[in-house]
């Protein structure tokens, strides 16, 4: 549902920027809004959720992003749907960072990176129900009403949230684990080659990958004159094949790390790489519109990119929780979260209508500004295959900061239990 409230945006961009009157910088501008909200908060909510509780920052993150995205449904201006979207990303600031500590202590190292596979399939999910529901609703009743639906699935999972399993750090028989402050484990992290070149990894991918997600929609909408519910449907359809992205690269993902360390990050490298070679390809249809045999080509390229960009997340993500001691695992997807989009993902929007604007708008402006973003796929792959070099030196450097996973780590459910080392470890 936190995809779905995102992608949503995407298909209903046309209609959004027809009924309210905006220009493409105006809308470029209202997404990045919503990735500024991310940026400002991830790190305190991270902190939060290493110190206070995973379970319960994720409930109080979905309650929040629900809300506002029921109040985007309302937006009757720039201003409004600006501090809309900001509030959404504010909200969905702790979700990440909450849920993927949470899922990368309830399972072995060895499947961290299939487990979280599964985890991020669900981005996927997210993202067709956004399209492809979004923009059915949207053509049929307007373009707030997906808004509104979308909130309350939301709201119910949020409270359902409160009674998930959580588990809690300890360094001795009952006693809690002290926690630093958040500037002080910042700079532990940003002390770690692997995750400082992953990091800016990461905000290259989020050029090339969110301004995607961003703009493709309204790029077939002009490219063929259709409306929301065929352009979220086309995007949907392409978006199932990615289906197979993070099980696929979380399954090799971890075959490749028990060979060699930086298995994961080599894999991640590597099909960002070919997923930025596909879209340069798809973008090959802005030279020839009427060329239905370029146009199959491009067709085919589409999927085959959905399913690379989704194969690399599981194994960065792995190796964020891989190099860091049991107590940072949240603080260290929330710093990539911040740099995802700091360092790309809200700009890369922005630049993209920017470059649209300035060639006049229309199906090929927009085509352009795509292109421009598949060259930071091949920067994001360039500093991936750089962070592999790292990966086992940091790794054993983990161990010396902390307790071991199987010493720190008690799942509970309803009552504390003790969980035997050989599933934690």
């Amino acid at each position: 549902m936190a995809y779905a409230d995102w992608q949503v945006m995407a298909v209903v961009l046309q209609s959004i920027k027809r009924d309210l009157g905006l220009s493409d910088s105006q809308i470029g501008a209202v997404n990045s809004a919503y990735f500024l909200g991310i940026i400002v908060c991830t790190l305190p909510v991270a902190h939060l959720v290493d110190a206070w509780s995973r379970k319960k920052m994720i409930g109080l993150m979905a309650l929040a992003w629900s809300g506002f995205t029921l109040a985007t449904g309302f937006a009757g201006g720039f201003a409004s749907l600006l501090l809309t979207r900001l509030g959404v990303g504010i909200g969905e600031a702790g979700y990440a960072p909450g849920g993927t500590a949470l899922v990368s202590a309830s399972y072995p190292e060895s499947q961290r990176a299939r487990k979280l596979g599964v985890f991020n399939l669900f981005i996927t999910v997210g993202v067709i129900l956004g399209v492809i529901v979004g923009g059915y609703l949207s053509a049929h009743h307007g373009w707030r009403t997906p808004f509104v639906v979308f909130a309350v699935p939301g709201i119910v999972l949020g409270v359902l949230a409160f009674f998930m399993q959580d588990y809690r750090l300890e360094r001795d028989a009952g006693q809690a684990r002290a926690h630093g402050s958040i500037l002080a484990n910042l700079k532990l992290l940003l002390s770690v080659p692997t995750l400082r070149w992953m990091y800016f990894g990461l905000g290259m991918f989020a050029v090339l990958q969110v301004s995607v997600g961003t703009w493709f929609p309204s790029l077939l909408m002009r490219a063929y004159d259709i409306k929301e519910d065929k352009a979220g449907l086309v995007m949907g359809v392409v978006t199932i094949f990615g289906l197979a992205g993070p099980i696929l690269g979380g399954v090799l993902a971890d075959r490749w790390h028990q060979r060699v360390p930086g298995g994961r990050m080599r894999l991640a490298s590597a099909s960002i790489a070919i997923a930025a070679v596909f879209m340069l390809l798809v973008l090959l249809a802005g030279l020839d519109l009427s060329n239905k045999p370029l146009m199959m080509f491009c067709a085919a390229m589409m999927p085959l990119h959905s399913i690379f960009v989704g194969m690399a997340f599981p194994a960065v993500a792995a190796t964020s929780q891989d190099v860091v001691p049991p107590h940072l695992k949240g603080l260290s997807w929330g710093a990539a979260m911040v740099a995802l989009f700091m360092l790309g993902g809200a700009w890369g929007p922005l630049l993209v209508g920017a470059v649209s604007d300035r060639l006049a708008g229309g199906y090929q402006g927009l085509a352009i500004g795509l292109a421009v973003t598949g060259v930071f796929g091949f920067i994001a792959s360039w500093a991936w295959f750089v962070t592999a070099r790292h990966v086992e030196a940091d790794m054993a450097r983990a161990s010396s900061l902390g307790l071991s996973e199987s010493d720190e780590k008690q799942l509970a459910s309803g009552h504390r239990s003790a969980v035997t080392n050989a599933n934690l470890r």
